[in-house]
């Protein structure tokens, strides 16, 4: 709690974080009520994205289109700490270095929880309202956790990336380019390859809806054709190894850089 209150200190003023959080808690629920209000082909229309259980998977996939916002977020609140010396602050004011490691951690970890229990909130109260009968209404409730691995996941690769450049500008073009061009994996690598690529693994954990309930319409030996496809458990088991990944070679970076 102390080293969140300090981080907390960092954010509480700077007006950049919660203009960032307002436009991304403004624009996915807007996201959604256009998709439920126009006139679209049957497979988009939100009446049947937006009942019980469904929502659960449309409401995170619709909001991970904006977790590259973000995750830009992620990339400022480092480069930040760099660019200005707060690092070094904390440690002069008696925080050891591991503890200035572990508090941004903590930052990255919290801000994911909190992104994934207002997405939660978004699908209950949707789903409440497109929905007649409700006794389904928790059954795939498990997209929210998958959504909060995918958010982690997302925010821990932001994360590496400011470490290793430091300048804000670099890394959000790169982080930009792996979020908005990860196709670009499968026409370089091909697809069994580039969906195992961590942009690609954490993209898939929340699939299109539809698409996913067809695949899962399909027999064990049609499933094997479609390259693109692995199991939500392997992928997911894969995404939480990427972030473990992500942590650790973050952590051994700023171990032995001068902060």
């Amino acid at each position: 709690m102390h080293l969140l209150k300090i981080e907390y200190s960092k954010l509480r003023y700077y007006r950049t974080f919660w203009v960032m959080l307002f436009i991304y808690a403004l624009m996915v629920p807007l996201a959604l009520m256009g998709i439920a209000s126009f006139e679209l082909p049957p497979i988009f229309r939100g009446t049947d994205n937006l009942t019980f259980p469904t929502v659960w998977n449309f409401v995170t996939y619709v909001a991970s289109i904006f977790n590259m916002l973000l995750g830009i977020l992620v990339v400022l609140l480092v480069t930040n700490d760099f660019n200005f010396r707060t690092f070094k602050q904390n440690i002069i004011d008696g925080l050891s270095k591991q503890q200035v490691i572990l508090s941004k951690f903590i930052m990255i970890l919290v801000l994911a929880f909190t992104v994934a229990a207002y997405t939660a909130i978004l699908a209950i109260v949707f789903g409440y309202f497109y929905t007649d009968e409700l006794t389904l209404m928790f059954d795939e409730f498990h997209y929210i956790g998958i959504y909060f691995v995918q958010t982690l996941g997302y925010f821990t690769l932001a994360f590496l990336l400011a470490i290793l450049l430091k300048r804000p500008a670099l890394s959000i073009v790169i982080y930009a380019v792996l979020f908005v061009f990860k196709f670009i994996f499968y026409l370089a690598l091909g697809s069994t390859v580039a969906q195992f690529i961590p942009m690609n693994v954490f993209a898939g954990l929340t699939p299109f809806p539809i698409l996913q309930a067809q695949i899962e319409m399909l027999d064990a030996q049609q499933q094997s054709e479609f390259a693109l496809v692995i199991s939500q458990s392997i992928r997911t088991a894969v995404a939480v190894g990427y972030i473990g990944i992500f942590v650790v070679i973050s952590n051994l970076i700023l171990k032995k850089r001068d902060l």
